[in-house]
């Protein structure tokens, strides 16, 4: 028992948080104190959320690239509609409405129409930052403020001393991870990113379960751009950024594999944790946004790599058996 958990990339994900937190705590001594916890809280959040919903495209076999725009664009879109007088219950309707339009197009191009994931989500990604650039243009570039009590009161508020978007998290990634875990659902997901053809055979209804989860996934892209929005208190031209392979990599980090069938969404969580600590040394350091950009793209390519030919073996291992 103890032996496979510690061979479980969950696991040693875990031991380099672990790890990386007694560097940055002994190594710097302006890390372990209120403001860098509150800090952590407001940046593991939005990612977490996302990278619930990208672990369960790639438990799947596919994958999202306009999380990023998505996230942005709800939150300049509720923003402008808030500052425009519209009630903040409408104006969340239509924020998270726009992650629903965004998740089915992709679902329905990917699990219905066939299109390869890589070019759907690539455009869809234009798409989404062409209309954020768009709706930000003139005097909006420089962001939207909002002044609405009741819709600052989602990100700004404090339950026991932690962030409402924080505890918010927590029940996404708990809900998520008992859906992969102990529904059916779930184990539908395991099934098609395993072997689609297969699942398909066995009763599976495998564009409903891609179309389903595309949706998921935008629609927590969106709540994440919401909920960062109401955090600020203002709404950003370039809110979710080149976020797409920050999420990516920390779900390949938690467990996840780009060929599918496997991974959870406390791995996800434990792979944003790692990224968020990765990215404290940058700055502790002082390393340049560039150079952080180049050690990023290595970490991609080096847990994309070691994921091929971890599949490779396991393909090796099967055809011998």
């Amino acid at each position: 028992m103890l032996k496979s958990l510690l061979q479980r990339k969950e696991t040693i994900v875990l031991f380099l948080i672990l790890a990386i937190f007694l560097i940055l705590t002994f190594g710097s001594g302006t890390f372990l104190n209120a403001t860098t916890f509150e800090s952590l809280q407001t940046y593991i959040a939005p990612n977490a959320i996302i990278s619930a919903g990208m672990m369960i495209l790639l438990v799947s076999g596919v994958f999202d690239l306009s999380v990023g725009s998505v996230m942005g664009l709800a939150g300049a879109i509720v923003s402008i509609l808030i500052s425009s007088g519209v009630p903040t219950v409408a104006a969340l309707v239509i924020g998270l409405g726009i992650g629903a339009a965004f998740g089915l197009f992709n679902g329905v191009m990917v699990g219905i129409a066939g299109v390869n994931p890589l070019i759907t989500t690539l455009g869809t990604m234009y798409i989404g930052r062409g209309l954020v650039n768009a709706f930000m243009r003139g005097d909006r570039r420089y962001g939207v403020k909002v002044n609405a009590p009741d819709f600052l009161a989602i990100g700004q508020s404090k339950i026991a001393g932690v962030y409402t978007i924080f505890w918010i998290m927590l029940i996404v990634v708990a809900l998520s991870q008992l859906i992969l875990a102990r529904h059916r659902a779930g184990r539908n997901l395991y099934y098609v990113g395993s072997n689609p053809d297969a699942a398909r055979l066995v009763g599976i209804k495998v564009k409903r379960v891609r179309v389903t989860g595309f949706l998921i996934c935008a629609l927590l892209a969106a709540l994440s751009g919401i909920l960062m929005t109401s955090y600020y208190g203002i709404s950003s031209l370039y809110m979710g950024t080149n976020l797409e392979l920050q999420i990516i990599i920390s779900c390949l980090i938690g467990g996840a594999s780009i060929s599918g069938g496997q991974g959870n969404v406390v791995g996800s969580f434990l792979g944003v944790v790692f990224m968020t600590m990765v990215v404290s040394i940058f700055n502790i350091l002082e390393i340049g946004i560039y150079w952080q950009n180049i050690i990023v793209g290595i970490i991609l390519v080096f847990i994309v790599s070691l994921d091929a030919l971890l599949v490779m073996r396991r393909k090796r291992v099967l055809g011998e058996t």
